[in-house]
């Protein structure tokens, strides 16, 4: 067997694997009683903690750096009830796979609705913005099944089964997906209609954008949704969803993000609206800390970009200067 057939061989191998395993996660999901359910993925949380070292380890450098000063004994405490929260809230993204629209709806509480519906009322479209923060899969269905039309822009996941189960629980709800990279012309015309479109921008991706203060760090942050708000003309609405110690969902939708004045260049108005979008969703993350995904490498950077985008005061913060 050549190299490459082998290569090939594991792939699919690895594929049919991962998709075997989060189709028997959807079924203990959807059958399991929801109290006994969220204590068996809170358990497959904390045996991620323990068996996924690398990101283990991650989360608990980008926790303490991200809050200086932090006992260990609290940065553990915190990594830990990332893993766990992860487990939980993909409790409630799978069970959407069968729930109804009623029982969506009394999933989640919602404080700040006003201030998307004042946005939309301008008729330039929304664009609705969040992070990896509880089950942000639950905050656009209850979006959707509350009768609002929305989309989202995601990234398309590598394994295609899987893919298609992400794109049909969402549509189950009545909400489109637009896959990152060929998604310019469906956004502007879902904002030109006057609907929300969705996006999550607190990842480190590479593709255009500009360096901005995270949790008092520079971290490289798509210009894309700037772009999308300050060509439209739409408002930039941030919201965010957490799970209670209830178990219940909480919905928290904060006012607008102002665009820049109009009088400014076009890349210094991206640059500021990005900063600014990027420190509310910080808000958003800091009301639980635990239930952000800390194992991402939100701040790793090559050292080029960062000398060729930002001024030396970020180089000073980053401490590469």
């Amino acid at each position: 067997m050549s190299s490459d057939l082998r290569k090939r061989v594991k792939k699919t191998a690895r594929r049919l694997g991962e998709t075997a395993l989060v189709k028997m996660l959807v079924l203990l999901a959807v059958t399991l009683p929801r109290r006994t359910g969220l204590s068996l993925f809170t358990f497959f949380g904390t045996f991620s903690y323990r068996c996924y070292r690398k990101d283990r380890v991650r989360a608990h450098e980008n926790i303490a750096l991200a809050f200086p000063g932090t006992p260990a004994v609290v940065v553990t405490a915190i990594a830990r009830g990332v893993f766990r929260s992860i487990g939980k809230n993909s409790l409630d993204a799978l069970r959407l796979t069968r729930q109804t629209k009623q029982q969506v709806l009394e999933s989640c509480l919602i404080s700040g609705e006003e201030n998307l519906r004042r946005a939309l009322v301008r008729g330039r479209g929304v664009l609705a913005i969040t992070g990896h923060i509880g089950s942000w899969e639950l905050l656009a269905a209850y979006l959707s099944d509350k009768g609002y039309r929305l989309s989202v822009i995601a990234r398309k996941l590598s394994n295609e089964a899987l893919n298609r189960m992400l794109i049909d629980l969402r549509r189950r709800h009545g909400i489109e997906s637009f896959h990152r990279g060929n998604t310019a012309v469906a956004g502007y015309r879902t904002l030109k209609r006057g609907e929300i479109l969705g996006m999550l921008i607190d990842q480190n991706i590479n593709i255009d954008g500009f360096m901005v203060p995270f949790f008092g760090r520079p971290a490289w942050t798509p210009s894309g949704p700037a772009v999308f708000a300050l060509r439209s003309g739409a408002a930039v609405v941030p919201m965010a969803i957490h799970m209670q110690p209830g178990g219940t969902h909480h919905i928290t939708i904060l006012p607008e993000v102002e665009h820049p004045p109009e009088d400014l260049p076009g890349d210094e108005r991206q640059e500021l609206l990005t900063k600014e979008m990027t420190a509310v969703i910080e808000r958003l993350v800091r009301l639980y800390p635990q239930q952000w995904v800390w194992f991402h490498d939100r701040w790793h950077v090559r050292k080029e970009r960062l000398e060729k985008t930002c001024d030396p005061g970020y180089l000073e913060i980053d401490g590469t200067a």
